[in-house]
């Protein structure tokens, strides 16, 4: 029996065959389970406008009512959804604001010196330890906030685990990087155990966390943070050099000389550090990771499309993890915003003229390297036929998802490519993930009438619809495969 359907909003190909699924003629079709499938299928079914057609109430309630009015406060503007698939980023004079007031341009400067060019890891550790270096400074500064209604106890921890979780990241580059024999030995490092080396310090004399260390309000996290250094660089065949034990006497990086820390310092500097608002500087902190990060995981795709094209689908496996990872990332420095003082910050946006008059982007969407990264993740689905190997058949044929479901089917054969292209999927839902964070953090801090404008994002149809595809029937064949027996599965070939 042959299952096929028209074309569907969700899919921009027209298939007219799908899959050759042998269901016996007394099959029954109408149990719920298949007639909601049917319907995913056939939407047109339904009326899915019902929300448009309801009768709205002219009643206004009893209740009494705040005059805005009255006060002449500006009643905000309800933003204009984002058009399906539109990451853009938000108007020039906007992103230059955004650039100046996180001193970007300072920054790039620094992420374009090449002292290493001979490393391949060079571009993206760099943005990273860059991210690092300034969580270090973003502690100091939240353990000598002098405002007394502060919660410096879960500051400390949650600037702990964000430490934490991008030391894991440096981590699992580094140690990716020594696994490829293209790679390997290609780090700046110094032997702990070379005569000339040991008459001198072993680890970074420019970092602020060795001298957290020695400071007593942060003594503990900062000896926590090195304990986490030592565990996670254990796989590698060298350690950071931040002044973690190196119990095993591993080459240490050259940290100062990568990272350069005494460059960081001079971009702590805000146009705003007039305003008495120690809220600018924690977000001042915040975004400069964010933006170190999002450069570091935009060089880390250009690498994994690089990986694909050379079919290195192993190594391009482990870039898809890294890129997922560096989404998560991103939302848990967003949720670092909580811990801001509601009041103290909206006198901040205020004072920065956040918003606009008849303004209707997302703040996200100021930053261009959170545009970028967005973009270059979502066209990892051009690369989904040349991983399949197959043509994209311009009359909207079904054979890449033919292709997919053997993939998925012969496990043997295909195994590598299965590991990429849910690596692949697993980086889109990662990026959504991240969209739908800064969605509710937005809400938690301004309102929610400032934080429209991303749900188009989080809500739109997957970016891989043959991969999608593939699953959706492999998924109803095996519901409905009463036998349970493999080779009544038929893939045209």
């Amino acid at each position: 029996m042959m299952v096929g359907f028209q074309s569907h909003p969700t899919y921009p190909y027209k298939y007219t065959s799908i899959l050759s699924l042998q269901i016996p003629y007394h099959h029954n079709f109408s149990n719920s389970q298949n007639y909601f499938f049917f319907l995913s299928i056939f939407p047109n079914m339904v009326d899915l406008d019902w929300q448009t057609k309801m009768v709205c109430s002219n009643m206004s309630p009893n209740s009494t009512k705040l005059s805005l009015f009255q006060n002449n406060i500006p009643i905000p503007t309800l933003q204009i959804p984002l058009l399906q698939n539109d990451i853009t980023a938000a108007s020039s004079p906007l992103c230059a604001a955004y650039d100046n007031y996180l001193r970007l341009p300072d920054l790039r400067n620094l992420w374009a010196s090449n002292h290493f060019p001979d490393w391949p890891n060079y571009p993206i550790l760099k943005p990273a330890l860059h991210a690092l270096e300034i969580t270090f400074r973003f502690l100091a500064t939240v353990l000598s906030d002098p405002r007394p209604y502060v919660n410096k106890r879960d500051w400390t921890r949650r600037l702990e685990s964000l430490a934490s979780a991008q030391v894991q990241i440096i981590a699992m580059l580094c140690e990716d990087e020594e696994q490829s024999p293209e790679t390997r030995g290609k780090a700046p490092v110094c032997d702990v155990n070379d005569f000339v080396t040991a008459q001198r310090r072993s680890y970074s004399e420019e970092s602020l966390l060795p001298r957290l260390a020695t400071w007593h309000r942060s003594r503990d996290v900062a000896r926590r943070i090195l304990a986490t250094v030592e565990c996670e660089m254990m796989r590698c065949t060298y350690t950071l050099g931040l002044g973690e034990p190196n119990l095993e006497g591993k080459k240490v990086l050259r940290y100062d000389a990568v990272c350069r820390p005494t460059e960081i310092p001079s971009l702590d500097r805000t146009p705003f550090d007039h305003a008495e608002n120690y809220e600018n500087r924690t977000l001042h902190a915040a975004q400069q990771i964010v933006e170190c990060w999002t450069r570091a995981g935009t060089r880390l795709v250009e690498r994994l499309v690089e990986s694909v094209e050379r079919r290195a689908l192993e190594k391009a496996a482990s870039e898809c993890h890294a890129v997922e990872r560096i989404w998560k990332l991103l939302a848990e420095v967003e949720d670092v915003h909580v811990m801001m003082d509601p009041e103290d910050f909206l006198r901040l946006k205020k004072e920065l003229g956040m918003r606009r008059q008849g303004e209707t982007v997302a703040f996200c969407f100021r930053s261009k390297e959170v545009v970028e990264l967005a973009r270059v993740c979502r066209d990892l689905r051009q690369k989904v036929p040349e991983i399949l190997e197959v043509e994209v058949d311009p009359k909207g044929g079904p054979g890449m998802m033919e292709a997919a479901m053997k993939v998925y089917a012969e496990k043997t054969k295909g195994s590598e490519k299965v590991v990429v292209l849910q690596g692949m999927q697993a980086i889109e839902v990662a990026m959504k993930r991240f969209f739908f964070a800064y969605k509710q953090v937005a809400t938690l801090l301004m309102g929610s009438s400032e934080a429209d404008g991303l749900t188009q994002i989080f809500l739109q149809p997957t970016y891989f619809p043959s991969l999608d595809a593939a699953k959706t029937f492999l998924g109803y064949y095996w519901e409905n495969n009463n036998n349970n027996q493999k080779q009544n599965l038929v893939v045209p070939r």
